[in-house]
């Protein structure tokens, strides 16, 4: 009876919603075969992104993915929209999110290797999150 009570409470503290979670097929990404060169191009100036993660992974989510599947793409590369996390089965990862008018949230993650001071992609993976309400709260 209490953890069912609590169970309420919680439901009604979480808005009575429900995340739906629908994924897409993840993106392999080959590594590059001129690594040496362009951590060269890093080091001298030339292409300084390399050594940041989220500059890599938003090339990579502007390569890897069709402009219209993510509104956000039309605007310039933002930083601050980027978070970089990491899981032990995963390694280094790149997260951006996008909030649909709808409600509807976007995800998008590229697993990311370093070599020295660059930083490369390996997988792109996006998944579309919705919050609907509880079936069981609705009557």
């Amino acid at each position: 009876m209490r953890s069912r009570l609590l169970g309420l409470v919680l439901g009604v503290l979480a808005g009575c919603t429900e995340t739906f979670t629908v994924p897409f097929k993840d993106i392999p990404v080959e590594p590059p075969f001129d690594l040496e060169q362009q951590l060269a191009r890093c080091r001298s100036g030339e292409e300084a992104w390399r050594g940041d993660p989220k500059a890599v992974a938003d090339l990579a989510l502007r390569a890897k993915l069709d402009i219209h599947a993510a509104p956000w793409m039309a605007s310039p590369f933002h930083p601050p929209a980027y978070e970089v996390l990491y899981k032990p089965e995963w390694g280094t990862y790149v997260v951006r999110g996008y909030v649909y008018p709808s409600g509807g949230v976007m995800r998008y993650r590229v697993k990311v290797r370093r070599y020295h001071e660059i930083w490369y992609p390996i997988e792109v993976s996006r998944y579309k999150q919705h919050e609907m309400p509880h079936p069981a709260l609705e009557d």
